[in-house]
């Protein structure tokens, strides 16, 4: 097991390396592994039945036989873990920037950083949503593919053989989402919308190695369908918004009906504002010049700074956010008995768990997702809880399991993870 970074040799000699338990954290520890080992073997159960039901499957098409039921859905193996926070009330919370009212935080992800990564670039589908028009974008975001590990690039040589299949492509087969051409779908209502397709546009290509799609805000409004919204947004892993786009599109499009609390969209930015960029202030001279209208000639000109666009995806995928709930984004401040009187609680993924790896190390991943735990603890006691004396509690769990109790506050902050 690797030891924690911050644990120092005297405090490791004369210690064996599969007993090292910090004691202010013995029941954190133990609900960890005790998580993990019913993770592991809810996981085998789930896919003997799923093994069970596909065979039963194929026998009753092979042999012509109606079935009520569609095809068998295998189990997923990479699994959140959530660390939740339960706080006094929507009083104990602040914003986290000064001068600027909780309120502006309403549905907005914040980014925490983690010792250890939640994810990685190649791992998650990445759906991007520019300002139109789409495709003048999608054709300045590609200078984010120079910056990508040289493994998720395809090389020139392969660029025009549909045989050599990328990063991306994998990614599909191992979510079991690859689709023969001819294939029928179970029903129309599974089917996901693909938005290039639509004549209106402009766009032939909307995607990049960096990002599965780009699209702009023109397509996402040809969707009125809720339901097809919802069924094509929930397709990504991670869906960004362009920060000039991203206020209306929250308001008019994503609202809460299409967009569930675990994948609220990111906003970034495609350049650093603080940044006194030479260039950017000769190109806005030139859109001031070009006047009203000119959308595509105004895109064509505009300053992306690539560097900055891919530190920031790379961030979001890496690490884990939090959300601020409803309740304390949109309660009147003058109404005190509503925002004393009810418990919040913040529930933040701490770790994402592959249950196909045979060489879990649970001794080693309970280390990692309690020094997770601890910097989640240190960002919102710092940035958006008054007081570490508001913190009632706070448990680990996945979205199928039931509530593990975690240490107190003042435990998991001086532990040594």
């Amino acid at each position: 097991m690797a030891l924690p970074k911050t644990l120092s040799k005297s405090q490791s000699k004369n210690v064996k390396d599969e007993t090292i338990v910090d004691p202010d954290l013995a029941i954190s520890n133990k609900s960890v592994i005790a998580l993990i080992n019913h993770m592991q073997l809810d996981y085998k159960k789930k896919k003997q039945e799923y093994k069970e039901k596909y065979q039963t499957f194929k026998m009753n098409e092979f042999g012509n036989v109606e079935q009520d039921e569609q095809m068998p859905i295998a189990p997923k193996s990479k699994v959140n873990i959530s660390f939740v926070v339960n706080i006094q009330s929507a009083a104990s919370l602040k914003s986290p920037v000064p001068n600027i009212p909780l309120s502006r935080y309403h549905r907005i992800p914040m980014v925490i950083k983690l010792p250890n990564r939640i994810s990685k670039l190649g791992q998650d589908k990445i759906l991007f949503i520019v300002k139109d028009p789409g495709d003048v974008y999608t054709e300045k975001l590609s200078a984010c593919d120079q910056y990508l590990d040289e493994k998720l690039k395809v090389k020139k040589e392969n660029l025009g053989n549909t045989e050599i299949k990328g990063w991306r492509d994998r990614l599909n087969e191992k979510k079991g989402k690859s689709s023969k051409p001819g294939m029928k779908r179970s029903s129309p209502d599974d089917k996901i919308i693909d938005m290039n397709k639509n004549s209106s546009t402009r766009l032939t290509e909307t995607s990049t190695e960096l990002f599965s799609r780009i699209y702009g805000v023109k397509q996402l409004k040809q969707l009125k369908n809720t339901k097809q919204l919802a069924k094509t947004l929930s397709s990504f892993d991670v869906i960004l918004l362009d920060h000039r786009v991203g206020d209306e599109l929250r308001k008019k499009i994503l609202t809460t009906t299409v967009i569930r609390h675990r994948k609220q969209p990111y906003t970034i930015k495609l350049y650093d504002p603080s940044k006194d960029n030479l260039e950017k202030k000769m190109i806005d001279s030139k859109r001031q010049k070009l006047g009203k209208g000119f959308k595509i000639e105004k895109a064509e000109i505009d300053y992306i700074d690539p560097e900055f666009v891919f530190n920031q995806v790379n961030s979001i995928v890496r690490n884990t956010s939090v959300v601020i709930p409803w309740i304390a984004t949109s309660l009147n401040k003058y109404d005190k008995e509503q925002r004393t009187s009810n418990t919040i609680s913040l529930d933040i993924v701490c770790y994402r768990l592959d249950l196909e790896n045979k060489n879990i190390d649970i001794n080693e991943a309970s280390v990692i997702i309690l020094e997770n735990c601890k910097a989640i603890l240190q960002y919102l006691i710092k940035n958006l809880i008054k007081d570490k004396k508001y913190v009632i509690s706070s448990v680990i769990k996945t979205g199928e399991s039931q509530s593990l109790p975690m240490d107190s506050v003042d435990s998991i902050l001086r532990s040594y993870y």
